[in-house]
């Protein structure tokens, strides 16, 4: 094949006619050859992606597997969603990024700047319960090595969306997967010892998770953000043995220690909670005494 019918054929991949469907998305595509242009992102077809730089008279097509990253423009509030996380306003949060990022989801198995959007709805998911949604974006995060800190920060809420959503075996295999079932002494991260704590709970082995809270609180007194869920992770082990004194205990310790924080909302609704069993405890010791 001569050069001139190479051109004319590579020309004939590349160049299409265009796709109807949605408003073109703003956006600069670095290729993993080393190129990069900004343009518009016009539609997919499968495999391929619609671009089209200002000097282009059409659109052309892009392998999505010959595009290293996308960096779209994304309509968002940034100051609006901080102050909207900071008063833990965490559905309103949820609805905000859904609705920003909806426009990209058709590009969602391309790398893109995406990614710390997805990473803050992962964490809000599991702050809203929804962990099947929470793990969907984690996993995903979790393979992606542009970001060590992001992709650490991932594995841990893989590890959490499995637990709290009662998934004992395959949170077993997530930790053994990372290593994370080793070494679990005090010098072991607080992360580490926090999670294996809350799957020794939620397999009722009470006596394990409580030594490996106590090594979070002994050698972690400092780090707040694993400090806090741990202990009210001991205030929920309390109220699940029945030592409700020494669970009222601890919330009254992270009603002072730790205001506007997830944890003192969730030491309030677990007041509440032992208010109803105490409640319920007597009610059944009043009828046994009457059976009697």
């Amino acid at each position: 094949m001569n050069k001139t019918t190479l051109k004319l054929a590579v020309a004939g991949i590349l160049l299409t006619t265009g796709m109807a469907g949605a408003e073109p998305l703003n956006v600069e595509w670095l290729l993993r050859g080393g190129l990069s242009w900004k343009g518009q992102l016009f539609g997919r077809d499968g495999d391929w992606i619609e671009l089209k730089r200002p000097e282009d008279l059409k659109p052309v097509r892009v392998g999505a597997n010959t595009i290293k990253e996308l960096i779209f423009e994304i309509d968002l509030d940034i100051e609006k969603v901080s102050k909207m996380v900071k008063n833990r306003e965490f559905e309103q949060v949820v609805a905000t990024l859904e609705k920003a990022i909806d426009p990209f989801t058709e590009y969602s198995d391309i790398p893109s700047n995406l990614t710390k959007y997805n990473a803050l709805l992962m964490e809000l998911y599991y702050r809203t319960a929804q962990y099947d949604k929470s793990l969907a974006i984690s996993s995903k995060i979790a393979e992606d090595d542009r970001n060590p800190e992001l992709q650490e920060k991932s594995r841990v809420y893989q590890a959490l969306a499995l637990i709290d959503g009662g998934k004992p075996s395959e949170a077993d295999a997530l930790l053994a997967k990372y290593g994370w079932d080793q070494e679990l002494s005090g010098d072991a991260s607080p992360q580490k010892l926090y999670i294996a704590a809350k799957l020794m709970a939620l397999k009722k082995q009470y006596s394990e998770a409580m030594l490996l809270i106590a090594r979070v609180i002994a050698f972690n007194s400092s780090d707040l953000e694993w400090m806090q869920p741990a202990e009210m992770l001991c205030a929920e082990i309390y109220t699940e043995l029945g030592l409700y004194d020494s669970a009222e205990e601890v919330c009254r310790q992270i009603d002072v220690l730790y205001k506007d924080s997830p944890e003192f909302d969730q030491a309030q609704q677990l007041k509440l909670k032992i208010e109803k069993l105490r409640a319920e405890q007597e009610l059944e010791e009043s009828l046994e005494s009457k059976e009697a």
